[in-house]
């Protein structure tokens, strides 16, 4: 039996060939093209609700989050983001990091992103929190990234990036099982002997036991994203989903 029916992939991944070709990428990804299940946007392009929509549905993408800035989740922009996210059928509204250094900073950032889970959770969609390697300072013998989650409400959802906490030097399997009822996603993303960002297949983590662990402890959803390539980004992301589904 197969470890993943699906993959997702962030478009970051592919973020250099989407400049100039939006529509044309999401079909290459797509059930059509190289069979990836659906994807996290990291912007939208410019491109209008209806056109978004009806591409992602003429090449069976699922939209299930994006990757939306804090400076986006405020005010006026908030209702935008949730308006447009909520006509293309996002389902997770994830921030994608916040420069926080201390445990004020961190408490600071949860009122402001719980002001706007409230508003996510009330359009019907769920909203989360995105790792770098910073969030696993140590402040008053607690991870940031714990008192950010200590400060939300329970409705907000961890998308754990596993480089990330790799690269951090955590222990992401004993991680993982701590934040079990909170974590839903998770970025597949591998990491080198000199902490680069290498090609799933060649790098340090066993992504056959890290799935089998993680679907064992609830993860729904994983997503591939990859910011360093051996080849070009397209041909990075095709090798990924064949790599990744032959497990």
């Amino acid at each position: 039996m197969k470890l993943l029916n699906e993959l997702y992939i962030q478009l970051w991944s592919v973020k250099d060939v989407m400049e100039n070709n939006f529509i044309g990428v999401l079909e290459t990804l797509g059930n059509k093209g190289m069979g990836y299940a659906g994807v996290e946007f990291a912007g939208f392009g410019g491109i209008s609700a209806a056109d978004m929509k009806k591409a992602l549905s003429d090449n069976g993408l699922r939209p299930l989050a994006s990757h939306t800035p804090v400076h986006r989740l405020v005010g006026d922009a908030l209702d935008e983001e949730v308006e447009y996210q909520k006509s293309i059928g996002i389902e997770y509204i994830i921030c994608p990091m916040s420069d926080i250094a201390t445990k004020a900073d961190t408490i600071e950032l949860a009122k402001t992103l719980t002001t706007a889970a409230e508003k996510i959770s009330a359009a019907g969609m769920t909203f989360g929190y995105h790792n770098h390697d910073h969030e696993f300072i140590v402040d008053g013998g607690e991870y940031l990234l714990d008192i950010l989650f200590d400060n939300l409400p329970q409705s907000c959802v961890m998308e754990l990036d596993i480089y990330w906490s790799e690269y951090a030097g955590v222990d992401s399997i004993a991680y993982m099982e701590k934040h079990k009822n909170r974590l839903e996603l998770m970025h597949i993303k591998q990491i080198g002997k000199n902490k680069e960002n290498a090609e799933v297949d060649k790098g340090l983590i066993d992504f056959a036991d890290i799935i089998k662990r993680s679907k064992a402890q609830g993860i729904k959803h994983f997503i591939l994203e990859q910011e360093e390539y051996e080849v070009s980004s397209m041909s990075s992301a095709e090798n990924a989903i064949k790599y990744l589904k032959s497990l």
